[in-house]
C-alpha cells in the first residue's frame, strides 16, 4: 500500500528502488590530472578534494578490480555530497557483484532509497 512512498509493508523504509528510478554508475574519465568527472553529467557536482578520491574509487568499481573498501568509500563520498542516486547505484553494484558485502548494506540501501525518493532523484 505505501510502497510508492518508499515504505515496505510494516512502514519501514523500502530496501530497494523501483527499476525506473535506478541510475547507472557514472564512470569517471581519465585526464591529465588523473580520474575525474570532466565531460560527464557529474562534471561540476563535487569539490575537487572529494572528486579526486571519489573518481579513483568509482573507476576501480567500473573497471573491475575493486575491493569492498572501494565500494564503501565511493558510497560514503557520494552520500556525503548528496548524490544519493549514484550512492545507491554503487551499493546495488556491490550487492550484486562486489566482494565482501557489508553486513549493514540492507539498512544503508534502505536509507539511500528513501533519500532518492525524497529528492525525486532518478534518471
Amino acid at each position: 500500500m505505501w510502497a510508492w512512498l518508499g515504505f515496505g509493508a510494516a512502514g519501514t523504509p523500502a530496501a530497494t528502488l523501483a527499476p525506473d528510478l535506478l541510475e547507472s554508475i557514472v564512470e569517471p574519465r581519465f585526464g591529465i590530472d588523473g580520474w575525474n568527472y570532466a565531460g560527464t553529467v557529474l562534471e561540476d557536482r563535487f569539490a575537487p578534494e572529494v572528486e579526486s578520491e571519489l573518481a579513483q574509487a568509482v573507476h576501480m568499481i567500473c573497471a573491475g578490480p575493486a575491493t569492498g573498501w572501494n565500494y564503501r568509500r565511493a558510497a560514503q563520498l557520494l552520500e556525503g555530497q548528496g548524490a544519493y542516486g549514484q550512492a545507491y547505484a554503487v551499493l546495488e553494484a556491490w550487492a550484486a557483484h562486489g566482494p565482501d558485502p557489508d553486513p549493514g548494506l540492507p539498512k544503508w540501501r534502505a536509507r539511500l532509497a528513501a533519500a532518492v525518493l525524497a529528492q525525486g532523484e532518478g534518471p
